[in-house]
C-alpha cells in the first residue's frame, strides 16, 4: 500500500505539460476570430444587410424578356356572306412573338416605403443579434477561463494538503519505528493521504472537462493544452446607477425588443397599403410575325414599342386584407408588452447581479482574513504534532480547516468576478 500511495502522490505532484500561457484578453481575441457561433451570426447579419435593398422593397421596376413561337395545324372551314366557302385541311398557322417588358409600381399605398424601413430595421436587428452572440460567447469564454483558473488553484491547495498528509505519514511512521506511535495512527494517516489524493483526482477531472469546453468555445481541438494565469483577478469598482443607465440604453436584448417593436409597427403600415389603389406603369418593345394558310391575311408583322398605365382598386377580397391589418396591430401591441417585460426583467437581473457582486467582494475580504489565520494555525499545529503536543486527529482537523479556507477564498474570487462579468453583460459593456 505504501508503494501505491507513493506512486499516486508522485503522479499528482508532477507539473502539467508546458504550453503557452493565455491571458483572459487573448482567449477573448481567439474566440472572436474562431468561435463558430460568432461566425454563423456574422453570416446571418450579412444576409440581413444584403436583403436591405430597394429591389427587395419593390421600389424598382422589373424587366423581362419574353418570347414564344407557336404552330397551329388545325383544319379550317370559313363561310363568307357572299356564299364563298374556304376549307383547308391541316391549315398551317405560325406565330413568332418576342419582346422586352417593363413594369413599375409607382404607387402601392406607400407599402414599399414601409417595407424598405422594415428591411432596414431587420438589418439593425441582425447586427444586434450578432452583438448578442458576441456578448454571450465572451461571457462563456471568460467563465470557462476563470473556472479553469479556479480549478487549478484548487488543485494546488489540495496538493498542499497532500504535502502535509505525506509529512504527517512520515512522522507517524517514524514514531512507530521508535515506539512512540501506534500502528493505528499510521493506518489512519495513510487513509487520509489516500482521501486527499482522491480529491485531487476529482478536481483534475473537472479541470479536463473545463479545458475541453474552453477549447471548443475557441473553435479548436478540445484536447489542446491550455495554460492560464495563476489567479482570478480582483473585481473592479463599479457604480450601480451608472450600470442601470447603461443597461437601459445599451443592453442588446432590450435593444432587440425595441427594434422588433418598430418592425411590428412598420408591418401594420405595409399591410395597410393593400387597402389602397395600386398604380403600375408598363412598357414593352416587341416583334410579332404571323403567317396563315387560310384567312384574310397571309402574313402579318409588327415591330415597335407600347406603353401605358394600369390602375388596380381593391374592392372586396373576403376581408382578408383588413383582417391582416388587425392581426398586425395585435402583434404590434404584443411587441410593446414584450419590450416592457424585457425592461422589467433587466432591472431585476441587474439588481440581483449587483447583490451577488457586493456580497462576493465582502466574502473575498472575509475569506482572505480567514485563510491567513488558518495558515498560521496549520504551521503551528504541524510543528506541535512533530513534537507530540497534539494528536493526529487534531492535526487532521487543522489541515482540513486550512484546505476549506483556501477553497472558500478561491470560490469567493470566482463568484465575485462572475458577478462582475454579468453586470457588464447586462449593461452592454461586455462586447
Amino acid at each position: 500500500m505504501k508503494a501505491c500511495i507513493a506512486l499516486l502522490t508522485s503522479i499528482l505532484l508532477v507539473l502539467p505539460a508546458s504550453a503557452q500561457v493565455l491571458t483572459a484578453e487573448e482567449v477573448v481575441r481567439i474566440a472572436l476570430e474562431q468561435n463558430f457561433g460568432i461566425r454563423l451570426a456574422r453570416l446571418d447579419a450579412e444576409s440581413a444587410a444584403v436583403l436591405n435593398s430597394p429591389g427587395q422593397a419593390g421600389m424598382l421596376p422589373t424587366v423581362d424578356g419574353v418570347g414564344s413561337y407557336s404552330i397551329d395545324n388545325s383544319s379550317a372551314k370559313q363561310t363568307f356572306f357572299s356564299g364563298e366557302v374556304r376549307e383547308v385541311d391541316n391549315a398551317d398557322a405560325r406565330v413568332l412573338d418576342a419582346g422586352v417588358l417593363l413594369n413599375w409600381t409607382v404607387f402601392d399605398g406607400m407599402a414599399m416605403f414601409a417595407t424598405k424601413d422594415r428591411l432596414e430595421t431587420m438589418e439593425v436587428i441582425g447586427r444586434t443579434q450578432l452583438r448578442q452572440q458576441l456578448e454571450s460567447t465572451i461571457y462563456d469564454v471568460l467563465a470557462s477561463y476563470y473556472r479553469l483558473v479556479q480549478l487549478r488553484k484548487g488543485i494546488a491547495v489540495e496538493r498542499e494538503g497532500l504535502r502535509i498528509s505525506r509529512e504527517r505519514l512520515s512522522i507517524a511512521e517514524a514514531g512507530q519505528r521508535i515506539g512512540t506511535a501506534s500502528g493505528l495512527i499510521v493506518v489512519q494517516a495513510r487513509l487520509d493521504l489516500s482521501t486527499d489524493s482522491a480529491s485531487v483526482l476529482d478536481l483534475q477531472l473537472q479541470e479536463n472537462v473545463t479545458r475541453s469546453r474552453l477549447n471548443a468555445l475557441l473553435g479548436r481541438d478540445p484536447g489542446t493544452a491550455v495554460e492560464v494565469e495563476g489567479d482570478v483577478p480582483d473585481t473592479e469598482s463599479l457604480d450601480l446607477a451608472q450600470l442601470q443607465q447603461s443597461a437601459r440604453q445599451a443592453n442588446s436584448i432590450l435593444q432587440e425588443a425595441r427594434q422588433y417593436q418598430i418592425a411590428a409597427d412598420l408591418n401594420v403600415k405595409e399591410l395597410r397599403g393593400a387597402l389602397l389603389p395600386r398604380v403600375d406603369v408598363f412598357a414593352n418593345y416587341g416583334y410579332t410575325r404571323s403567317t396563315s394558310a387560310v384567312g384574310f391575311l397571309q402574313s402579318n408583322q409588327s415591330l415597335g414599342p407600347a406603353y401605358g398605365a394600369r390602375l388596380n382598386i381593391p374592392i372586396f377580397n373576403g376581408f382578408r386584407s383588413s383582417q391582416a391589418v388587425e392581426v398586425a396591430k395585435l402583434q404590434r401591441e404584443q411587441a410593446s408588452l414584450s419590450t416592457q417585460q424585457v425592461q422589467l426583467d433587466l432591472e431585476e437581473q441587474l439588481l440581483n447581479a449587483w447583490s451577488m457582486y457586493r456580497t462576493g467582494q465582502q466574502r473575498v475580504a472575509l475569506e482572505e482574513a480567514n485563510l491567513e489565520g488558518a495558515r498560521t494555525q496549520a504551521d503551528v499545529a504541524l510543528e506541535s504534532y512533530r513534537l507530540g503536543a497534539i494528536t493526529a486527529v487534531e492535526l487532521r482537523d487543522v489541515q482540513l480547516g486550512l484546505i476549506a479556507a483556501s477553497e472558500r477564498l478561491i470560490v469567493a474570487r470566482y463568484e465575485a468576478i462572475m458577478a462582475q462579468l454579468q453586470l457588464k453583460w447586462l449593461a452592454g459593456e461586455l462586447g
